[in-house]
């Protein structure tokens, strides 16, 4: 047998392992493109969720502060009406009366301020806490993703090492 016999036969070998591999690391390859596609589609639902729920905070929200704002109004200007007509009483009765009732006047606007910011800090605080859940679900969908993607990876990886290893004899 002479060199170039041999050699025609190291080349039909080569091609052989070669075709073995490609047809083993095929499937492998496939295998990690589903998982990886099945991946993104489990994180897909995940972040819509995320962005509705987000959504729907934010609609709930903005008419509990629209109400608080207007009950808070309301009640003002019911103690504003309320007291003039207590200041105007007071002025005739006594002026001490007068003072008195200022006062309190002066006590049940400074308590309806605060019942007003009370409202709006506590709509904040909602809002807030729908852009965290939503901020942490797409940062959880993302690493899910990251993550799936990356397992897909190595077993192409491991599976084209695997492919090697069985198809490198000559």
């Amino acid at each position: 047998m002479g060199f170039m016999d041999k050699l025609k036969e190291w080349m039909g070998t080569a091609k052989e392992g070669a075709a073995d591999l490609a047809e083993k690391a095929e499937p492998m390859a496939k295998k990690a493109k589903d998982f990886a596609s099945d991946a993104l589609e489990k994180a897909e639902p995940m972040m819509e969720k995320a962005k509705e729920s987000a959504s729907e905070l934010a609609k709930k929200a903005e008419p509990m502060a629209k109400k608080a704002k207007e009950s808070a109004s309301e009640a003002f200007e019911s103690l504003g009406e309320k007291v003039s007509e207590f200041t105007d009483k007071s002025k005739e009765a006594s002026g001490t009366t007068a003072e008195t009732v200022a006062d309190v006047a002066e006590t049940a606007a400074d308590k309806t301020a605060d019942a007003a910011e009370t409202a709006a800090e506590r709509v904040a605080d909602v809002t807030e806490t729908a852009a965290e859940k939503t901020t942490d679900a797409a940062e959880t969908a993302a690493e899910k993703t990251a993550d799936a993607a990356e397992t897909a990876a190595e077993q192409v990886a491991e599976s084209t090492e695997e492919a090697k290893d069985g198809g490198g004899a000559f």
